[in-house]
């Protein structure tokens, strides 16, 4: 058997091209789900600040009423 033969023999696994594909998309998905939580986060956080900077001073329900007209 010639040097050329044995080479054949042993082969570097080949990864398909649709496996490539499918790996890039999960890492697309993972980063949109990294930005969503990130983003809910802010939200959260702004919500919340809001809530409680309102609490004790009602600057929001005077601008709405004056907003609003009520």
């Amino acid at each position: 058997m010639s040097k050329k033969h044995k080479r054949s023999d042993y082969q570097i696994p080949q990864v398909s091209a649709g496996a490539v594909s499918h790996a890039a998309e999960y890492r697309i998905i993972k980063m949109d789900l990294i930005k969503v939580v990130i983003l809910n986060l802010v939200y959260l956080a702004v919500i919340l600040s809001l809530y409680f900077g309102n609490l004790h001073s009602h600057f929001l329900d005077n601008w709405f009423a004056k907003v609003l007209h009520f």
